[in-house]
């Protein structure tokens, strides 16, 4: 009895997933794109050619074959995309920790907090570095820490202003 009972529940499981799945694909809706080769004219000037997707009479092409037609730099730091001048970046992954502890050394010293890195802002302009103590049975976060990749200021997230302030 428990073995049909098993073989049951397995089969509505297996049955119900399947189903699932068929619904899931049924809904995504395909899409229909041409890819061509386009050439890049600058000031009348034949730069270079590179593949092209045209989908709904719009045209896209490559941003980094469009920089290099145009000889300007080309980069792309969080959402932010950036061709011809570009920002200085003094801030990385590995120096960010610095600039933090450097601000809140003693706390930091005090409570033996640790740093994870929770990755760049959603605007790009900042890396972001959580502050924590850890216990032997929980983790507390101490902060949230705003590193400005152009300058290396530091901001500490206010939770109460829902806001950043510079430390």
């Amino acid at each position: 009895m428990k073995d049909k009972l098993k073989g049951l529940v397995i089969g509505i499981l297996i049955g119900s997933t399947i189903t699932g799945a068929t619904a899931f694909a049924a809904t995504t809706t395909p899409i229909k794109a041409a890819i061509q080769k386009v050439s890049l004219y600058v000031d009348g000037t034949k730069k270079s050619t590179t593949d092209a997707i045209t989908y709904k009479n719009t045209t896209y092409i490559p941003v980094r074959s469009m920089s290099n037609a145009i000889g300007e730099k080309v980069s792309l730091k969080g959402d932010n995309l950036y061709i011809g001048k570009q920002p200085k970046f003094i801030v990385n992954e590995d120096n960010a920790y610095k600039y933090v502890y450097a601000k809140i050394k003693v706390d930091a010293d005090k409570y033996k907090l640790g740093f994870m890195d929770e990755g760049y802002s959603d605007d790009g302009k900042y890396f972001t570095i959580r502050a924590y103590e850890d216990h032997q049975e929980y983790i507390v976060t101490y902060g949230f820490y705003y590193v400005e990749l152009t300058t290396g200021n530091v901001y500490k997230f206010d939770l109460f202003s829902d806001g950043l302030i510079k430390l």
